[in-house]
């Protein structure tokens, strides 16, 4: 059984696995990020891109005083999830930028 305090991971790892099938499916349907490779070759940084926000905001959720509701989950995981892209597509395009990347 799982402790009260491990719910919020839960919470935000469903979040996580929720958004790395649905960037699976716009990965295999050709919807990409321009840095992420397509096909099977993109699936490590998708896992990657979606696993990170979930791992923080479950964190920041455990370690609360107050328990977290779902909404404030939810939206603390769109958040970080926006912005940890916006950080990947930012260092990508500066290493291909300076000839980091091929």
């Amino acid at each position: 059984m799982t402790s009260q305090t491990e719910i919020p991971y839960v919470k935000a790892l469903a979040c996580s696995v929720v958004t790395f099938a649905i960037g699976v499916g716009a990965l295999f349907m050709g919807y990409v990020l321009p840095s992420i490779q397509a096909g099977k070759a993109g699936i490590p940084e998708l896992l990657a891109l979606a696993l990170v926000p979930g791992l923080v905001v479950g964190l920041f959720a455990k370690r609360s005083a107050k328990p977290w509701p779902l909404w404030l989950i939810i939206s603390a995981f769109l958040v970080l999830l926006i912005a940890v892209t916006i950080a990947h597509e930012a260092l990508v395009s500066w290493r291909m930028a300076n000839g980091m990347l091929q």
